[in-house]
């Protein structure tokens, strides 16, 4: 997708104005240059934010007449309106490596699931490493043959994705299928013979002391 970028001035009242206007503030960096303040269309952008939730994608910054291949560094979101107040680019260079963060899908039916399991997904995105044209939208898991504490961990999966480095632990677990939590509740009657027995037993002390 292709969204058109202005540079800015920067400094705090800079960035209130840029906002102002309906605009987000925003930083370029990479391309072997000092990073770029940037300022962008809101509505734009977030047309593009909602049609790449739940996996990356990269997207054209139309800078006058240049135009950078870009992936979303950060996203900075105020916590009470939630709207986006701030935005760093990375920009894609052919034949470099990318260190991003990508959301982790499951796929299919847990058999574990409908036998009372709980589904616990441990990482809900991954900091992988690769090259631009390897990059996956998404690292998808594969869930439908897990059964009651079965897991799946990062070395799992790394076969299936041979072109990217996943720079967590290889042990790190992604998906798993809990166990269900059992609530024991000890019956009023119980609770009646402890307070008896209790009550018997400060007697027994009383007559012991006379």
């Amino acid at each position: 997708m292709k969204i058109k970028a202005a540079k800015r001035e920067t400094g705090k009242k800079a960035a209130k104005q840029v906002r102002n206007e309906n605009k987000i503030p925003s930083i370029l960096y990479g391309g072997g240059a000092e990073p770029v303040p940037l300022e962008i269309d809101y509505s734009e952008f977030y047309h593009y934010y909602k049609e790449s939730l739940g996996h990356q994608s990269f997207i054209f910054l139309q800078i006058g007449k240049k135009e950078c291949r870009c992936l979303v560094r950060d996203m900075q979101i105020d916590p009470v309106t939630r709207e986006i107040v701030h935005l760093d680019f990375q920009e894609v260079t052919a034949g470099q490596k990318l260190d991003v963060e990508v959301p982790v899908v499951t796929l299919g039916d847990a058999p574990g699931i409908k036998e009372g399991g709980i589904l616990d997904t441990g990482v809900r995105d991954l900091q992988i490493r690769c090259m631009p044209k390897d990059l996956p939208d998404a690292i998808e898991i594969d869930v439908s043959e897990l059964q009651i504490g079965d897991s799946i961990h990062i070395e799992d999966i790394q076969q299936k994705y041979p072109d990217v480095e996943f720079l967590q632990p290889s042990n790190t677990t992604l998906v798993s299928v809990l166990v269900p939590k059992m609530e024991v509740e000890e019956p009023e009657e119980e609770e009646e013979l402890l307070e008896g027995a209790e009550e018997k037993s400060a007697e027994a002390s009383e007559k012991e002391s006379e």
